[in-house]
């Protein structure tokens, strides 16, 4: 076996030979000095080196392939030292021999060994790995040769000198890892599904992790318990360095050896050593000439016969001489040719078990030296190209990949290949939730009486319209729920959806007719762009996606999906929040192509002020749901917070709470506690609630059980999520909103304005017909238009005879949710008379949705609906309602507008210049 074969079989440089040389732990640590005369050495160093550099970690002295070395002459010039790349000097030993202290050798031997761990760490490190660092080695350097006490300090001060340099130096030493680790590490921590695991523990857990890692902690531990039995703390390591800077020059070399060896051992821990993972190489050329490498190496090997001899990873050190140049004191054997060096390696450690043995006898036998010498008497032929530096996976590493790549294939094969489970035509399970579009031959909630009804009618226009020219429209909401309330309003509006597309289909009707699908993004919209995906894949006649009916910021970014980058024209219902709004006068709009049925929650608050000019004089208190990514409580929060502030009057601070989710109570009807019993202290009798639902429920319960003899009753005003109340309310929470005065337990009342209401024009035009001189006027076309649309839509329902289950009008979800579709086929027939096509592009759709206002406003049932440029409906109409105390029916007020006023007999939805 050649030389070079000996090197890759201890290096490990080849990873699955299996004649290799043994040389583990069991068999020690070893030096190979290769002699002969200096041209032929130096070839095959510049040889090795270029062979192993980035696939072994080894240091790169500067003389190597600097040409021969020099014998020094008696002037003091010597061969360079510097390390080159490797961090040192580029000087030569004689040129820094004249040099005060530089030239004391004992500062040459610290600078050919922080040479070589920079060369053989991060100068020297291989590819795709972490480069080794040495921070013990760092600590004893400082501790030892940089490190300067102040005589004026006291020794206590000196100590806490010594310890911050030592810290700083392990530090710095460490930070060589960062640039390689951060872009690891950065994505874990930062990945939503680590950081939100088990509720956000796993990401806490790695935060605490990484806020506890001391970089000193191991080095001085290792101090503590091996170079210095029984101390402890980081102090008494300090003491113990402090007091080795007086031994002699030997022993502060062997410690800084034994530093450096202790961080090779470190680096390569049990996955790297069942890994295989190469071993470093050492390079100490010219140790004949050069006396700080021969100190070097006489210091390494006496550490692995000493300190060292525990470790479980050594370097290979090379070193070269000329022969018999630099030959050990003891147990020096004969130089071997090089295709005996395997064999001598054996042999020579098989004798030093031999003599170890009869040296526990009593024998005086010196032990065979841990060098073997390698006559080198000619250059050896090159390494053959490609060998052996193949990037060959270790063991670990094979295993780990081999597992990964099967996993890979499962998770391809079930990802695409693998049909998922169904749960209905076109519909697929996912998790716990059904998702997917159905065309209504797959039901969403089949065991909701009312769902495969009206999915069985929606089904039915779809085959009627399967063999002409047609447009699709899909309706994309939540399609499941738990909550029975929510599960009414998912009917709702569905059943509005279909009679929208039973209109729009009908023998009179304008072109195109409408294939309608339903398309559920999940919960909360939690899954929203495996539907949305499958959506535009699925459907190629798809021309407008409605719907949109939870302000959070999922369903933000699946509007802001369709209307970017699928380029889709949209119809929002009752996203109210400000930011799903496009602003008014710009060419650059967050969604292009939007058009929404519904005011947003700013002008709500401004129409529910304008309807009732008495709160503006009212103490209030305001409660508000603080969770992240529901911009629908945001906003709320924002348009109460803005109306208090208008009052000019005081109240109570803000009320602040943070649901865990939509329809989720956690720990909030506690917090509600608390909440009233401070309302109740307060002259607060109107209270702004920014919050779902589900969480209003619990605050009304808890405000009209909590006893407050100082107030008869409140008042909460909310947003239009409210609609569900009345179906989440049974009849025992009735009896408690109506309170107790007498036993000092408030009424309550709650009051929001509504999207729509199915009497607001029937009530509206009876109150206009009663007014003064009006009984030979003719209604405004507000009202009668309005009232059509209602009058119609509940025809269509009665001519239904119950067939798609019982409809409710009074939540407005069946109302919006009509009037959305309705919107769409509106756009659709605009665009058909203006591009000439039976099927519009979706552009020309997009273009066309800013211009359904004036007489091509939407007749909505819910009341006119006249399209700004930025797709805002102007001053659109909002039924103020409460919810009384007992009542199981919610009680419509009136109409409120968010200009302050209703149309005038002339505006004809006509837009003014800035809406």
């Amino acid at each position: 076996m050649a030389l070079d074969d000996v090197l890759a079989h201890l290096t490990f440089r080849e990873r699955f030979t299996r004649r290799r040389v043994r040389f583990e732990r069991g068999s020690g640590a070893l030096v190979i000095q290769v002699e002969g005369e200096p041209d032929p050495v130096r070839q095959w160093l510049e040889a090795l080196v270029k062979s192993y550099r980035g696939i072994v970690p080894v240091n790169n002295p500067s003389d190597v392939g600097a040409g021969a070395v020099e014998e020094p002459e008696e002037t003091g010039e010597a061969e360079e030292t510097g390390a080159g790349r490797d961090g040192g000097t580029g000087r030569s030993e004689g040129e820094r021999g004249g040099r005060g202290d530089r030239d004391d050798q004992e500062a040459l031997v610290v600078e050919q060994l922080q040479a070589m761990t920079e060369g053989c760490g991060y100068g020297g490190r291989v590819a795709h790995g972490l480069p080794i660092v040495f921070p013990r080695f760092a600590a004893a350097r400082t501790a030892l040769h940089e490190w300067q006490p102040v005589p004026t300090q006291s020794r206590p001060q000196q100590i806490g000198d010594l310890k911050r340099q030592i810290r700083e130096a392990i530090t710095e030493e460490r930070r060589q890892t960062l640039p390689e680790l951060r872009p690891r590490i950065d994505p874990l921590l930062e990945d939503p599904y680590v950081s939100e695991g088990m509720g956000g523990l796993v990401g806490l857990l790695l935060k605490v992790v990484n806020a506890f890692r001391f970089p000193h902690h191991r080095t001085v531990r290792w101090y503590g318990t091996e170079r210095f039995p029984r101390q402890r703390t980081f102090e008494a390591v300090c003491e113990q360095l402090e007091r080795l800077r007086e031994e002699p020059a030997e022993a502060k070399q062997s410690l800084l050896v034994e530093a450096l060896l202790a961080d090779i051992d470190a680096h390569y821990g049990i996955v790297r050593r069942l890994n295989r993972a190469r071993r470093p190489v050492l390079l100490l050329p010219d140790v004949d000439t050069v006396p700080a490498r021969r100190i070097i190496r006489d210091r390494l090997i006496a550490a692995y016969d000493g300190e060292s001899r525990g470790l479980r990873v050594y370097p290979v050190v090379v070193t070269t001489s000329q022969p018999g140049g630099a030959t050990p004191e003891e147990g020096a054997g004969p130089p071997v040719p090089p295709d005996g060096l395997a064999r001598a390696l054996r042999e020579r450690f098989a004798e030093r078990v031999r003599v170890g043995e009869l040296r526990s006898l009593g024998d005086h036998t010196p032990l065979p030296s841990r060098l073997v010498q390698v006559a080198l008497e000619e250059t050896p032929e090159p390494l053959p190209a490609g060998r052996p530096g193949r990037r060959i996976l270790g063991p670990v590493t094979a295993v780990v990949t081999a597992l990964a790549l099967v996993a890979s294939g499962l998770g391809v094969y079930y990802g695409f290949f693998r049909e998922p489970e169904s749960c209905g035509r076109g519909l697929q399970v996912h998790g716990a939730e059904c998702l997917g579009v159905s065309d209504g031959s797959g039901v969403f909630m089949p065991g909701v009486k009312g769902m495969p009804e009206v999915f069985a009618h929606i089904a039915e226009q779809n085959r009627a319209v399967a063999g002409k020219k047609h447009a699709t429209v899909a309706l994309l909401i939540p399609m499941e729920s738990d909550n029975p309330a929510v599960r009414r309003q998912i009917l709702s509006e569905v059943q509005g959806a279909y009679l929208a597309q039973a209109g729009a289909n009908g023998a009179d009707a304008a072109k195109p007719p409408i294939r309608l699908v339903l398309a559920n993004p999940g919960r909360a919209y939690g899954q929203w762009r495996t539907t949305v995906d499958q959506l535009a894949r699925q459907e190629p006649d798809l021309r407008a996606v409605v719907g949109f009916n939870l302000s959070l910021t999922k369903t933000k970014e699946a509007l802001a999906y369709v209307t970017n980058t699928l380029k889709l024209p949209a119809v929002a219902s009752v996203v109210t929040a400000d930011d799903f709004s496009n602003p008014e006068g710009r060419q650059k709009v967050p969604f292009p192509g939007l058009a929404r049925v519904v005011s947003t929650t700013k002008d709500q608050a401004r129409a529910l002020l304008a309807f009732d000019p008495g709160l503006a004089g009212t103490e209030t208190a305001l409660v508000t749901d603080e969770r992240p990514g529901d911009d629908y409580n945001r906003s709320l929060r924002d348009a109460f917070t803005e109306a208090r502030a208008a009052k000019g009057r005081g109240g109570v601070q803000d009320m602040r709470f943070e649901s865990p989710g939509v329809e989720e109570a956690g720990v909030t009807p506690n917090e509600f506690e608390d909440f009233a019993g401070n309302i109740c202290r307060s002259n607060a009798h109107v209270v702004y609630f920014a919050g779902r639902a589900l969480h209003l429920k619990l605050f009304v319960n808890k405000l009209a059980t909590t006893y407050c003899r100082e107030k008869k009753s409140y008042t909460v005003i909310t947003g239009s999520d409210a609609t569900t109340l009345d179906q989440r309310l049974d009849d025992g929470h009735r009896v408690l909103l109506q309170g107790d005065p007498g036993s000092g337990k408030p009424s309550v009342t709650i009051r929001y304005a509504a999207p729509a209401h199915p009497d607001a024009w029937s009530i509206e035009l009876a109150k206009w017909q009663k007014g003064p001189g009006r009984k030979t006027q003719r209604p405004p076309l507000y009202l009668r238009e309005a009232q059509d649309a209602m009058a119609a839509l509940r025809r269509d329902i009665t001519a239904q005879g119950g067939a798609i289950g019982d409809v409710y009008l009074d939540d407005g979800r069946t109302v919006v949710t009509y009037d959305v579709v309705l919107t769409a086929s509106r756009a659709l027939a605009r665009a058909v008379h203006t591009s000439g096509q039976e099927v519009p592009t979706a552009d020309r759709i997009r273009k066309d949705l800013g211009k359904l206002n004036a007489d091509l406003r939407v007749r909505g049932a819910s009341g006119w609906i006249c399209l700004t440029n930025a797709g805002n409906p102007y001053n659109k109409a909002l039924s103020v309602v409460h919810l009384e105390p007992g009542s199981k029916k919610l009680t419509f007020e009136g109409v409120a507008w968010p200009t302050g006023r209703a149309p005038a007999q002339e505006d004809d939805c006509v837009i003014p210049a800035h809406p």
